[in-house]
């Protein structure tokens, strides 16, 4: 339609009135129905049926993504209602749905890490499932710690969708071709062992990812396996880092970054490593360039796509510094603050993907549930729901994550990247967790 020139507007308006008035009420009319155009969407179709918005995190053509689109075709077929399902990269995940929350326009459920709960729920994004989820008849067969996990003040904000305990993968070959019939159970050990495994096999003995997601994750097993947390709990819902406290915790601290120094300096690690992500780690391991990573479950997907160089994978525990523990991801359905009946269906959906008999047909070894029958005869599933490693894995704690995990990668690049003292890295690290906490307004004095 031809534009109205505003002069000749006025013009009509000092001829005649009533025009003028005409051409107000249309242009408001006009403007209103544009403000409709840009509204949020309902959960409603355009064919009258209910419409979900999935976004998931899983990789485009592996078993577990394959699974899941099947089982969200069906359950959308029985149910007779509309499922958007989208994947993307983990790397563009959270940003996407931290820009849809902002525009109002977020989608009805999505994949994403437990490291986001405490940021999500801040922002009021999360809907409370609390009433929905108790009427689920098996809401008692998950691991406690892990719903622990995503609660506040007795309050569910989301699902678990897999549980991923950081065990040790490892190839038997190299280790057997370096002399050594079973992997390290400490890090001294594991530092004494590189030596010769690189001598003899021409391979590192160990992988990390220096950068990205998994770089913070990594850092807290490490944590734990020196009996350190990243905030301790106060009671009241506050929290403080601890470690400058005294001399011994901040010796643990310090400890820790040493650790990271030892892999560099020993020649533990491929110095390329220090500034690469999860998909070197994860790809250099499965083509026998790493002997030893600390890894979830997942890994058996390369096994597909390597099976010569992933047939001797084995699994067993991290190695330790003084205590047996490993990081514990917990990977969520995040449900958004929506209309009810979107929220409800979107629970619907998350509690038939978490059914006994679909987490037993996919992945059961990476499943929240405790009542999964585990093939003992599948080196992946015997390893990763193996009941000790679950028992020893920890969960971050129940705060926002997001101006936490940057310095703890910078923490790591302090020691690898800049040549800073481990010392220096860890009281870094420890101001810059309190720091965010008092931002939060949770920091205990």
């Amino acid at each position: 339609m031809q534009a109205i020139p505003w002069r000749g507007v006025i013009e009509m308006k000092k001829r005649k009135g009533i025009v003028w008035l005409v051409v107000s009420f249309l242009l408001l009319s006009m403007s209103l129905a544009g403000c409709g155009n840009n509204a949020k969407k309902s959960s409603g179709s355009d064919n009258g049926k209910v419409k979900l918005v999935f976004w998931s995190g899983a990789t485009k053509g592996n078993k577990d993504q394959v699974h899941e689109e099947k089982l969200i075709k069906e359950y959308a077929n029985k149910n007779n209602i509309d499922i958007d399902y989208q994947l993307f990269n983990w790397d563009q995940l959270k940003d996407k749905i931290v820009t849809s929350v902002t525009a109002n326009d977020a989608p009805s459920i999505t994949w994403g890490l437990g490291e986001w709960y405490g940021e999500f729920r801040d922002m009021g994004a999360l809907a409370d499932l609390t009433s929905l989820w108790n009427s689920y008849e098996d809401k008692d067969n998950f691991y406690p710690n892990v719903m622990q996990a995503l609660k506040t003040d007795g309050k569910l904000y989301a699902l678990p969708n897999y549980i991923a305990p950081r065990a040790l993968v490892y190839h038997q070959d190299l280790l057997t071709k370096a002399g050594y019939n079973a992997p390290p159970k400490t890090w001294d050990e594991l530092i004494k062992m590189s030596k010769t495994i690189k001598e003899k096999t021409g391979k590192y003995a160990f992988g990390i990812a220096g950068t990205g997601e998994r770089a913070p994750q990594e850092l807290a097993s490490f944590l734990f396996q020196n009996d350190l947390n990243i905030a301790d709990a106060k009671g009241k819902g506050k929290f403080k880092n601890t470690w400058q406290d005294s001399p011994e915790t901040l010796k643990k601290a310090t400890e820790v970054f040493q650790f990271y120094k030892d892999l560099k300096d020993s020649g533990v690690i491929d110095k390329n490593s220090i500034v690469g992500g999860w998909e070197e780690e994860d790809t250099n391991f499965s083509l026998g360039k790493y002997a030893m990573v600390n890894n979830g479950s997942w890994m058996q997907n390369y096994e597909e796509k390597n099976p010569k160089e992933m047939k001797d994978a084995a699994v067993g525990l991290p190695p330790y510094h003084s205590t047996p523990a490993t990081f514990l991801e917990i990977n969520t359905y995040y449900i958004y603050n929506k209309d009810k009946k979107e929220v409800k269906e979107a629970i619907k959906l998350a509690e038939f993907l978490l059914s006994k008999e679909n987490q037993q047909s996919g992945r059961p070894e990476g499943s929240p549930r405790t009542d999964m029958e585990i093939d003992q005869n599948n080196k992946w599933a015997k390893g990763f729901a193996n009941p000790q490693l679950i028992k020893e894995a920890k969960p971050l704690p129940p705060i926002s994550m997001a101006e936490i995990t940057q310095p703890m990668q910078d923490a790591i690049a302090m020691v690898l990247q800049n040549g800073d003292s481990p010392k220096k890295a860890a009281k870094f690290l420890s101001d810059k967790i309190n720091e965010a906490l008092k931002k939060q307004g949770v920091y205990a004095d």
